[in-house]
């Protein structure tokens, strides 16, 4: 985890580096009777900076493990993140209730022991659901794609 916490403490303090310069170029600090815009965003990218220190001290402090940075779980979580990318880049083809039934049943493969047959069954079922839930009975228009989920 060593690696980890490294690049994770770096990321949370550039994050809030950037948040903070950010809200001081672009937004106002103060404003007519209190706290303007950026007041908030800026004491965050603060916050966030110092929060990240003391994990990036600690972690720089300790000796470096002979850890693998890239485990198994790293591995399906980044299987699960190119599912979730592919499926909304094709979400405009496929629509919403069927991209989101795919990334429910993609997901059941990848990170569980499920069949196809019950990934299938999950797939079918989600994209009903969500469609006559949301789409029908609560009457949120959904986007809708070439098969007119």
């Amino acid at each position: 985890m060593w690696y980890a916490n490294i690049i994770a403490g770096a990321a949370v303090f550039l994050l809030g580096a950037a948040t903070t310069a950010v809200s001081w170029k672009t937004l106002p600090y103060g404003g007519e009777f209190g706290p303007g815009p950026g007041f908030v965003p800026f004491w965050m990218g603060i916050v966030l900076m110092l929060c990240a220190t003391p994990v990036i001290i600690t972690d720089l402090r300790a000796k470096a493990t002979a850890e693998r940075l890239f485990r198994p779980e790293t591995a399906k979580c980044l299987q699960v993140l190119a599912l979730i990318v592919g499926v909304f880049l094709v979400l405009p083809i496929l629509g919403f209730s069927v991209g989101l039934a795919l990334v429910t049943g993609g997901g059941m493969r990848l990170m569980g022991r499920h069949g196809w047959l019950a990934c299938g069954a999950t797939v079918v079922g989600t994209a009903v659901c969500i469609h006559f839930l949301f789409g029908r009975w609560l009457g949120i228009p959904l986007p809708t794609g070439v098969v007119g989920w």
